[in-house]
């Protein structure tokens, strides 16, 4: 029996007076690891980040190097005054915060679903239901939530103003003097803006899109994912190359491409199009991120929400964002009769973190086709 069958198997559900009850459950580790593997592949970004699984509210992740300098000398001038004797280390804590949710199953649903489905059915498509609600919800705050005022000032019952998100992490890391997002080890993030472009000594020749074509003679082609890729150092790209390697961006922004390569007629764009090759540029995949914000405004950091139409792409190594999750998952069910229904709660106790933010480049100020 495979491991989501027997966590299923669990929730029995107990029929009679032509309803079904849901009974409450507490996931054991095994099975809250199988409950968040639904989870996780329902989700894009979040599945391409790195899952730490917490025993306890707290977690330390230390990325340790050495510094900076070199470890080879001429044999001539190798003295003691050469040796290596510093570690540089930076510490990244995890500290996981309760998240809860409420999914309401109504009578009349089971009722119509009964001779039509079986029971198993049901529970699949019900966890399923739960799983997708949940990952969707998770999506959106990783990437955009900030605690405090700036950028975003999310109500007090917003999800999304209870977590400092990779969004926040990434434009803050870039900030020297930023000493809680700026990696004490090798640095922060780059960040370019998209609209810092057509003039001279600007980020881009053409402001705007992702990709865009000069109307002036020779009438050339700008792709800004390789600005990116320029800018990524050069050290992370040899550990474990290009393809290891991923562009996160909305999938609008992908449209955008494809819609330049699709203009140049190429025989590459005719393959992405037809879906003949996957997506991806100079073979970095570009991942679809349908929950980033695409109405996004000015300042601070072009991060404001519904201020304006603006969106991000994010470059960076798999593995580098990271999710912590605390295997401490509850799914508890109520009666109630005056609604005819029951109503089944879940939590979750999470927190996120960039565990290197100078393996990050961040386009920002992007515009994209309504």
């Amino acid at each position: 029996m495979s491991a989501a069958n027997k966590l299923l198997e669990k929730w029995k559900m107990q029929k009679g007076f032509n309803l079904i009850s849901i009974p409450s459950v507490t996931l054991t580790e095994q099975e809250a690891d199988t409950f968040l593997d639904m989870v996780f592949d329902e989700s894009s970004m979040i599945k391409y980040a790195r899952i730490e699984r917490m025993v306890k509210p707290q977690k330390n992740i230390r990325a340790i190097g050495f510094g900076s300098g070199r470890f080879l000398y001429p044999e001539g001038s190798f003295n003691e005054s050469k040796y290596k004797k510093e570690w540089a280390h930076n510490k990244i804590q995890l500290a996981s915060k309760k998240a809860r949710g409420c999914v309401v199953v109504f009578d009349d649903d089971l009722e119509d679903l009964r001779g039509i489905e079986t029971e198993a059915e049901w529970k699949m498509k019900l966890m399923g239901m739960i799983a997708k609600k949940i990952a969707n919800e998770l999506e959106e705050v990783a990437w955009i939530s900030n605690t405090g005022v700036t950028p975003n000032t999310f109500a007090a019952d917003d999800l999304r103003g209870s977590y400092m998100g990779w969004r926040y992490r990434t434009y803050y890391s870039q900030l020297t003097t930023d000493t809680y997002y700026n990696n004490a080890v090798p640095g922060g993030a780059q960040v370019l803006a998209a609209c810092d472009g057509g003039t001279s000594g600007s980020t881009f020749d053409l402001a705007g899109k992702i990709s865009g074509i000069d109307t002036n003679a020779p009438y050339s082609v700008e792709h800004k994912y390789h600005r990116a890729l320029k800018l990524m150092p050069a050290k992370y790209k040899m550990q474990g190359g290009l393809k290891n390697m991923a562009f996160l961006n909305s999938d609008i922004v992908t449209m955008d491409y494809l819609e330049v390569l699709q203009q140049r007629g190429t025989e590459l764009g005719d393959a992405v199009i037809l879906g003949k090759a996957p997506i991806s540029y100079l073979n970095v995949p570009i991942i679809d991120c349908p929950l980033m914000p695409t109405n996004l405004g000015t300042a601070p950091g072009y991060g404001t929400i519904g201020a304006g139409s603006y969106t991000d792409v994010l470059l960076t190594p798999k593995g580098n964002l990271i999710v912590g999750i605390q295997r401490e998952i509850t799914i508890e069910t109520e009666r109630s009769a005056a609604d005819e229904a029951t109503y089944v709660f879940y939590s979750i106790r999470w927190d996120l973190a960039i565990e290197n933010t100078n393996a990050v480049v961040m386009i920002s100020c992007l515009t994209h086709a309504c």
